[in-house]
């Protein structure tokens, strides 16, 4: 904060945000074993002092104060950062923790955990910190060691993961080629799904683990959302099913048709029979192709990624 008085400005003390300090060396690069102290969080944050934003409704760009800039000499992670450097401290700051070993290992095991499995293989952090190395940090390389290595493509890593509601809502709209409209209501099948966009308290973002997606009421909500997108009455699109799957009134090559158009060919028997037996009573075609559909992205094939 400054005082200001015929339009002199003078220094004044400020706070500094070790939380930030903390989620940044924690979550963002080094990671919660990364070998800080409480000292090194208590430098980062007078190293940021200053560094700001203007208001969103004015944009929100970045903006440095140096009035409100703590001068003096800091340490972080045994490298001294001289007085008087100002905004550069920080910009430094983050080149030296983007090329810190922990932060190499830290952020390649979220990229194995985000694309790969929960439990990531030691293999593919190995191969993503590899080229993480061999690039100077071109998270470009790291994506392409990632998915061209053996650990990406293997079976067990196969549809390892689940969907999060925003990937699942995503995913369901173009297996039916459906129409989103321009209203909110979209975001609130998803928000109603558990994962209400950009409102994620933690600074963490939200969760890449299945668990704290699948359990038997998210599991249903998913069902209950599928079945309405297939029957065109899920708020915020239209949907037609006709280009995709011909109505028909043999159950069998309806199920060959879903099975191939929407779950890639991946259907079990268990969810063969699902199919079958809710739609056996259904005199009508089209609603039987809707429901069908609908069980389809509800069931547990459409679950994973």
């Amino acid at each position: 904060m400054a005082e200001r008085g015929q339009g002199v400005r003078r220094r004044v003390p400020t706070g500094i945000n070790e939380n930030y300090a903390r989620e940044l060396l924690e979550l963002h690069t080094l990671g919660v074993d990364g070998g800080y102290t409480q000292e090194d969080v208590i430098n980062v944050a007078r190293i940021f002092t200053g560094w700001s934003i203007e208001p969103p409704r004015q944009g929100g760009d970045f903006q440095f104060h140096d009035w409100a800039h703590d001068e003096g000499e800091k340490e972080v992670l045994g490298v001294t950062f001289p007085a008087g450097h100002g905004m550069d401290e920080g910009a430094r700051l983050l080149k030296m923790l983007a090329n810190h070993p922990a932060t190499m290992h830290h952020v390649s095991r979220k990229l194995c955990q985000r694309f790969v499995n929960d439990e990531p293989p030691d293999g593919c952090v190995d191969d993503a910190v590899a080229a993480w190395r061999r690039s100077g940090g071109d998270l470009r390389e790291v994506l392409h060691a990632i998915f061209h290595g053996p650990d990406f493509w293997a079976p067990l890593n196969t549809r390892a993961k689940v969907k999060t509601p925003l990937e699942f809502v995503v995913s369901a709209l173009r297996a039916v080629g459906a129409d989103p409209d321009t209203t909110p209501r979209l975001a609130q099948v998803v928000a109603r799904l558990g994962e209400p966009l950009y409102l994620h308290v933690a600074p963490d973002g939200y969760p890449e683990r299945e668990d704290a997606w699948v359990n038997s009421g998210a599991l249903l909500d998913r069902m209950n959302a599928g079945v309405a997108l297939a029957a065109g009455t899920l708020p915020g699109v239209t949907v037609s099913l006709d280009s995709l799957i011909p109505a028909t009134g043999d159950a069998e090559q309806l199920i060959l048709q879903v099975n191939d158009k929407i779950l890639d060919g991946t259907m079990t028997e268990n969810t063969k029979d699902v199919i079958r037996r809710q739609t056996s009573d259904i005199g009508d075609p089209v609603a039987a192709r809707a429901l069908a559909v609908g069980l389809a992205i509800g069931g547990p094939e459409f679950q994973r990624q």
